[in-house]
Parts: C-alpha cells; structure tokens; sequence
C-alpha cells in the first residue's frame, strides 16, 4: 500500500510515500501566425485536466471535455490530452462515465461508478469507505487526479463524493508525459461540476438499506444578466448504517464554484470543497478459512465486526480550493493555469485480527490508533498554441507543473482480548495506545512537458509529447526527530507517440507508445535503498464513432511492464521487496451506445494476463506466477429502456449484470471464486419529479476478495430517492 504519489518500502506501514513540492509556474506569451482547427473564434472552455482551450473542435452539439455529458457516449475529453480532443482523435484508452451514469446505477464511490468500466476492480476492502482504490492493467491504483492534478495526499484520506462531479474519465496505461511520477496501469481523473449559463436547481431525498438517510442539493446560475459572474453549489448531508455491524457510514459533504468571464477570452474559475467522513477502517477483515475456504464452523457472517463497538471510529475532515484560469491572447496563442489546496486531518483507530486459532473459530486481535495530517500545494501552468506548417495543423502544448506534498503519520498500537467470530461477545478490555512508529514525509515535484497533436488533412493524427521530472523527497520520525531520507533525488525522462487513422465511416485505428515513472522511498529487510520505478506500454486500438450516431465502440489490446515495481515482502511482510519486472498483457472492449431514442447499452469485457516475470533477488518464488487480486476476466453489461412506446413516458427502468472472474489470492496458495451479481432500477419522472430505486446486487450474491486475508462483498442493498428539479 501507499500513502502517497509513490511506494513506500518499509513494512509495517500501508505505504510511506510521496509528496511534492508547489511551484507557479508561467510562461510569456508567444506570438504566432497560425491556422487554429475548426476553431470557434475567442471562445474558451472552462479547464478540468490542465488545458482545455478549444483548438480542436468536439463531436457532438457543443460538448466540452468538462461539461455534462448528454448522450450515452461522450465525444471529448482532455484526460488523454490535456486539450479538449475528441476522444476518437485519441491515441490510447479512455473512458468516461458521466454524471446521469452514477446517478442512474446507484453508484456511491468513484470504484462504484466504474463498475461498468472495462478492466476496472476494487478488490481491497480496507479501503471500501476510506479510499478511491482500484486496479487497472494489472496494476493497483493508489491516488485519484482531480480536474487534471493531484488531489489526495494519503492513501487512506477518504474517497471523492460522486455528487460534486460531472464525469469521471480513467486514462490507462502509463500516462507520466502528461502528469509526472504515477503508477503505469493509468489515471483516474474526476472532474468537478461547474457554474452554469443557465439557472437551475435541484433537492433530492433518499432512503435505503442499513438505515441510509440522505439529503443532496445542487444550484447554480448566472449571478449578472450579463453572465460574467455565475456560481455552483452542491452538497448533501448523509447518516447511514453499513452491512458490517457497527460501521456507520456518515457525511457531510460541501462543494462551490464561481467563475468570472470578462469577456469571451478570459474564464477565471474558483473551486472548494469541504468533506467530513465518520466510518471504520479495516474492521471488515476475515480470515480465509470461513468464507472462500472451508471452516469446521460454518461461513462466517458477512456482517462480522471484529472491532469493539464503541472503539473502532476513522473521522476525516478535508478540505481543498483551488482556481482554473484560461486565457486567449489571440486566435492561437492560449494560456491555462491551475492550483489547488488540499489539507486533511484523519483520527484513525481499530482492531484488527491477527490469526485464527486452531478451533477456526477464535482470533487474536491487536489495534493501533493513527493520527495523520496531510497537505498539497499543486500548480500546472500551460501554453497552447495553434499553428500550420502547409500540411498539417498542429496543437503544441508546452507547460511545467509542481506539487509539494506533506504526510504526518503517528501510529500507536493496543492489545486487546480475543473474538469468537462465530459467537463474538464483544466489551473486552483495550489496552492503552503505545507509540509503534510515525513517519513525516515531504515530497517536492517539478517537471517539463511539451506536446504536439499534428493533423495531416482530414484522415491521419499524430501525438508526440516527453516530459522531464525531478523529485525530492525529505523524511522524518516524528518521535524521534530522527531524518531517515534527507533530501532524496529522482529523476525522469519519459516519452509518449501516438498514431490515428479517421476513416470517412468513423472507424479510428491507432497505435501508441507511452512511458511512466514512479519515485520509490524507503529500504528492503537488507537494508537496500529502493530505485524509482519504470513503465513501458504499447496499444493497438480501434474505435467506431459513426457520424451523427450517440455510439462509441473501442477494442484495444495492449502489453505492459514495469521494473522495480514494490510489493510485500513474502519472507517479512514487514518489510517490502523490490520485483525485477512485472507484466501485464490484455484485451479491453467497450459498447456504449443509444439504440433508439428511448433504449441504450452500456457493455464492457477485458482479458487480463498479469504475471511477474522477475520476482528480483529477495522474491525468487513470485517469478512467472499470476499476480495476486487479478482476474483474468471481467464483463459487464447495462441497458435501460423507457417505456413511451407503452404509453408510459415518464417509466424508465434498467438492469446490469456484472461478472468478475476467479483470481488468485496474494502471498496464498489459494483461489478466490469468481462472482456475478445483477443490478437493477427503476424510475418515473413527471414535471420537476422524479422517483427513482435501485438495487444493487439484486439477488444477495455472496462474494468475496482476497490478499491473503479476505472482505466480504456488498450484499444486496436496495434504495430509493425522491428529486426534485427546476
């Protein structure tokens, strides 16, 4: 695990990491005679992911690649590209789910809107309630972007509420050209919700399963009749129970924009955020032996806390703000510029199990209390710049981004008696807090980037972008006062090149090559300073993007590496190892289309081979094994209908089925079944009302996922939620 933008590699923590350092970055404006491409005139586009200047023209009737998302299939994003692009233009993955879409299918995280993602799992439950984690190609995916830039400092600052966000785009495979020292499986990015031209407004009421009570708004509107000022507001109030016994699940959630336009050069966009969370941490963890292997006792129940009621509490305040400014010094010559804020302050303790008995029935339990403060400054400043050479039309992006990054992380440990997990009679004595170990890391990033999207006539796009990364990294015990990294140095060249075919039927063939890389801290259990990661990824892909059709069919298939990538050690899981090479070779295919103008499919299958090819000197066991929490298949399929044809226009109901196939467990000789589990909604809208309910795991499937511990799956959970707009 890790805490930051980075891996940790001393044990007993749940990642040591990064954090980087806040620069503000400007470059002078540069005058040029250029041709801009299906460019409308003085208009700029409010920036979600660094650069979203309109200098390439969207399909579809005004869509920006961070606003809403009208169809079923968006037609541009700037996660790809860091300028808003038509995603068929693209020369590599992304997908985008939109705001209806995690409305629509109950989702109430960013792993459950993903869902129905192709290749997209969550498979940790520790982090079910206090992180965004998941994995993608092979690999897990620790920290989420916001609007183009690093949001989350600590692994387990809490998750991003989906009701602040107007879509969420995920980027795979390696992606450091366009946003430094990450993870080479991809990027998650969630794109805030924006002032609006246009008045409006909604409340929503929803009830559910485990005594959930929720209470949602969301507002905005031009402020002036002229429009230069308008504003956002959304929030929701939440106190809700969970499926384990003894973990709520509350928040309080606050999110506002107000954005200045001047004129039709300048947008000036100011972001905040406010979150409160109250839940429990890793009180969902169960010994395999009882619920994917056979226990003497029976299963174990999936409500099962192993905490003590009373204890086990994690309470997170965060907050964030921020601003996007664009601006228009000519026809070709734009400038973005983005900064964010981000603090948190997480009070953390629990019981966990330590091992299980041989009766199979009894476990040893210890805690541990965590205190952590963390803090981000992080800038992107870029310049666009359109121009033609005779034969082809280029967008060249050049900017520089930083971030500096603080972790504060005390950590005591508690006995504590121990828990009959099949008859738990809980109110046993916990120790006193001992001071174990604490870490306080700081982490400063810099790095240079340049980009150019030619187009060749009508028919043939070519992406080429390489970036320079350096980073610094001090830390410190803060009990001791002791410095255990003074001032650690990384750095980085990496590339990107990309080749597009727009064939006149819509049909988009593309081949690309990117690179990634990743600042490693800390030393193995020989005491050997780790090295920064390396990625390498090559795709092949095809998209169909029939003219004037709401449809986007995409195949890719893909083969991935990393070197130096940090894992547990399996001899000391104290402590983490460094492999030699892991790999990860797939095939990812995705349907998002409107069938008629009442019925739409959303469907999505991936193959994934993930193996370590090298398991390095200290892990020679791990070489030409599957890695562990992968499944070699996963699919997915949503659809939903309205009924007009039946006289019934305001009635819309949909349905999905999610597979995720069997996978081997991590560090265990053991394999974790596969699932499928069915979805469900139904929903009537009539004037400004709207009645909606939604069932997720419809018919209570039991699942699990599995390390060498396990989690229990969602059971079935059923709500239903009362909206009203004007």
């Amino acid at each position: 695990m890790r805490d930051i933008n980075g891996a940790t590699g001393r044990g007993g923590r749940p990642g040591r990491a990064l954090l980087g350092a806040a620069f503000l970055g400007a470059l002078l404006p540069l005058q040029a005679q250029a041709q801009t491409q299906d460019q409308t005139q003085g208009q700029i586009q409010d920036s979600g992911t660094g650069l979203l200047l309109d200098t390439i023209s969207v399909q579809g009737a005004g869509e920006s690649a961070t606003g809403p998302v009208d169809g079923v299939a968006a037609s541009a994003s700037a996660t790809g590209t860091k300028t808003d692009t038509p995603l068929v233009e693209t020369p590599q993955t992304v997908h985008v789910v939109p705001a209806w879409q995690v409305a629509e299918t109950g989702a109430r995280s960013l792993p459950d809107a993903l869902a129905y993602t192709p290749g997209v799992s969550q498979t940790y439950g520790w982090t079910l309630r206090t992180g965004d984690q998941v994995q993608m190609r092979g690999f897990e995916i620790w920290n989420t972007l916001r609007d183009g830039m690093t949001y989350q400092v600590n692994t387990y600052d809490g998750q991003q509420e989906p009701y602040g966000l107007e879509r969420i785009e995920v980027l795979k495979g390696a992606t450091s050209v366009l946003y430094g020292n990450l993870r080479p499986g991809g990027v998650v990015n969630a794109v805030s919700k924006r002032p609006t031209d246009a008045p409006f407004g909604e409340v929503g009421l929803e009830i559910g399963s485990h005594a959930r009570r929720q209470v949602s708004a969301d507002t905005g509107g031009p402020i002036d009749p002229e429009g230069v000022w308008s504003w956002r507001l959304s929030g929701l109030v939440r106190d809700s129970d969970t499926f384990i016994d003894h973990v709520p699940d509350d928040r309080r959630f606050l999110s506002g924009a107000l954005r200045w336009r001047p004129d039709a050069r300048t947008s000036v966009t100011l972001l905040s955020e406010y979150q409160q969370d109250h839940t429990a941490a890793f009180s969902a963890v169960l010994p395999a032996a009882g619920v994917v292997l056979p226990n003497g006792n029976g299963t174990i129940a999936r409500s099962r806390f192993v905490g003590e009621p009373g204890h086990d509490r994690y309470r997170l305040d965060r907050w964030s703000a921020g601003y996007q400014l664009d601006h228009a010094f000519s026809d070709a010559v734009r400038l973005h510029q983005g900064l964010r804020y981000y603090a948190a302050d997480q009070d953390n303790r629990f019981l966990s199990y330590d091992l299980l008995a041989a009766d199979q029935r009894t476990v040893t339990r210890s805690g541990q209390d965590r205190n952590e403060q963390t803090w981000g400054l992080t800038t992107d400043t870029a310049l666009e710049i359109g121009w033609a050479d005779g034969r082809a039309t280029h967008t060249s992006l050049v900017g520089i981004d930083a971030s500096r990054l603080r972790l504060t992380s005390k950590r005591y440990s508690r006995t504590a008696t121990d828990l009959d997990l099949f008859d738990p009679i809980y109110g046993g004595p916990v120790g006193p807090r001992v001071p174990a170990y604490a870490w306080g890391d700081t982490v400063e990033q810099i790095g240079l980037y340049a980009q150019d999207q030619m187009k060749i006539g009508d028919r043939w796009v070519v992406v080429f972008g390489g970036r320079q990364d350096w980073v610094r990294q001090t830390s410190t015990d803060p009990f001791t006062g002791a410095v255990t990294a003074d001032g650690e140095r990384s750095d980085a060249f990496t590339a990107r090149a990309g080749l597009v075919y727009l064939a006149p039927n819509g049909l988009a063939p593309y081949a690309s090559f990117s690179q990634s890389f990743e600042p490693v801290t800390g030393f193995d259990r020989q005491a050997t300073r780790f090295v920064p990661t390396r990625g390498t990824q090559y795709e092949l892909g095809l998209r169909y993007v029939p003219p004037g059709r709401d449809i986007l069919l995409a195949a890719a298939v893909y083969d991935l590496t990393q070197t130096n990538g940090l894992v547990s050690d399996p001899a000391d899981t104290t402590f983490s190892v460094q492999l030699g090479e892991e790999r990860s070779r797939g095939l990812e295919l995705e349907a998002r289309a409107a069938l008629t103008e009442t019925a739409s499919v959303i469907a999505a299958y991936a193959y994934t081979d993930a193996e370590t090819v090298d398991g390095g000197p200290l892990a020679p066991g791990l070489a030409g094994r599957q890695k562990g929490g992968i499944p070699r298949h996963m699919a997915a399929l949503w659809a939903d209908w309205r009924l007009a044809a039946l006289g019934l226009p305001g009635l819309k109901i949909g349905a999905g089925i999610r597979h995720v196939g069997e996978m081997p467990a991590n560090w265990a000789e053991f394999t974790v079944p596969g699932y499928t589990v069915v979805d469900a909604m139904a929903s009537y809208e009539t004037g400004a009302w709207k009645l909606q309910a939604n069932a997720v795991n419809l018919f209570d499937k039991a699942y699990a996922s599995c390390t060498a511990d396990c989690f229990w799956g969602e059971p079935r959970r059923l709500a239903l939620t009362l909206t009203r707009r004007w």
